[in-house]
């Protein structure tokens, strides 16, 4: 869990992988420098001749480099902010973090800055040798360049890929389940919340405003068992509060000093770490966004509409409205049912007149019932008389009301 609290802090800072990129440069550039310096008469014999460069045409080899570099990082900048613009309009702005804290987006960022920082101060550094003596700076330096060569096609393709909605579609619906399998090993969940003593508990307010983004359970679990107490939270992953609404509920016989509130993490947005509803819901936007009239795609809605069903479909398994660790930490979630509906609901309404659209909903909703729990299809198919009642029966016509009928039945 401690993982995932710093992969989180991590995430607001894009520019810290190029930071480290840019450091290793600037360390490699003094090594390769104090190596001119110090070592020369050895480079001669070990190195080829035709990688040995006088320092007038190392320092125009190097000038070069960095110009250009500087160059590509410029258009690549630029290109981040168009496919940025395109994630924003088409898909969703939920969905920009997926691309901007991307390892290959950061990764490329870092080469070409790592590029740009060895030139630089390997032109800076190069004046402690002196003119006749020869040096592999430059060599070095194109070695780089011929790297930043590699990860800028690399970027291309990478780029071509992830504006392609179905491409995207299918990463998200992955990352969702990746999460949910994360997630399943904690905890037991339980429908009742479990029994806690007969006195008046202690109410910890969150002091921040913001979403709910994480919960460090083997932290809070850990202090629940070294003073022997039981701590409640009250609020869902997810949950929007105020700096005075009470996220713990404290039973405990004796006070300590560790603040339990330091291990429940409230952020501005939220947070794809624990929250299943809102991976779920990046690809739920995707399909409205299809779905406008603006749009009118609704090939892509059916798609992610499916994939929805996949990701519901691991979902599943996390139902109930408690998770609970040894009795001890007792932490909320939201349903299944109510999950499904979040999920559903805005789609249904966008899609009441699109047989397409509905016949693929109640895709999705098999899917989830297949070889699953008799709890979770009987939630599938109360829900799926909520679809149904959404149909606007005016406006299709015999065929496609058989249709919807047929398959409602499946259910």
């Amino acid at each position: 869990m401690l993982k995932e609290r710093t992969r989180l802090k991590l995430s607001r800072h894009i520019w810290i992988v190029p930071g480290i990129y840019s450091i290793g440069a600037l360390i490699l550039a003094s090594l390769v420098i104090w190596i001119d310096v110090s070592y020369y008469e050895t480079v001669k014999k070990v190195v080829p001749d035709r990688l040995l460069t006088s320092t007038s045409l190392t320092k125009a080899i190097l000038g070069s480099i960095a110009g250009s570099l500087l160059t590509m990082t410029s258009i690549t900048f630029s290109t981040l902010m168009v496919v940025l613009t395109t994630y924003s309009g088409q898909f969703s702005p939920r969905i920009l973090q997926n691309f901007i804290h991307d390892k290959v987006t950061l990764r490329v960022l870092g080469v070409f800055m790592g590029g740009f920082v060895y030139s630089m101060f390997s032109l800076l550094f190069i004046r402690e040798v002196n003119n006749d003596d020869p040096v592999i700076s430059a060599a070095v330096g194109v070695f780089i360049a011929f790297i930043c060569l590699i990860f800028f096609a690399h970027f291309l393709q990478h780029v071509a890929n992830s504006i392609q909605v179905t491409k995207l579609i299918d990463r998200l619906a992955d990352d969702a389940v990746e999460m949910i399998e994360k997630i399943e090993k904690s905890g037991k969940r339980v429908d009742v919340r479990p029994e806690v003593p007969d006195v008046e508990p202690e109410l910890l307010i969150s002091g921040e405003k913001g979403y709910i983004q994480l919960y460090e359970a083997e932290k809070l679990l850990s202090i629940a068992k070294e003073h022997d107490c039981i701590i409640e939270i009250t609020e869902p992953i997810g949950t929007f509060v105020m700096k005075k609404t009470p996220i713990v509920r404290l039973y405990r016989s004796a006070s300590f000093h560790k603040d339990v509130r330091d291990y429940i993490k409230v952020g501005d947005e939220r947070a794809a770490v624990q929250d299943v509803e809102f991976a779920v819901q990046k690809l739920s936007e995707i399909t409205l966004r299809a779905l406008a009239p603006g749009a009118n795609d609704p090939n892509t809605a059916i798609d992610s509409i499916r994939h929805i069903g996949m990701a519901l479909g691991e979902a599943s398994r996390l139902d109930g409205k408690y998770v609970v660790y040894d009795q001890r930490l007792i932490v909320p979630q939201r349903p299944f049912e109510e999950i499904l509906y979040e999920t559903f609901y805005e789609i249904c309404y966008s899609g009441r007149d699109r047989v397409s659209v509905l016949l693929a909903v109640f895709d999705a909703l098999e899917m989830i019932a297949r070889d699953n729990t008799p709890a979770i299809g009987e939630k599938v198919r109360h829900f799926g008389d909520y679809v149904r009642a959404k149909v606007e029966e005016d406006i299709l016509n015999e065929t496609d009301r058989r249709k919807i009928t047929e398959r409602f039945d499946q259910l």
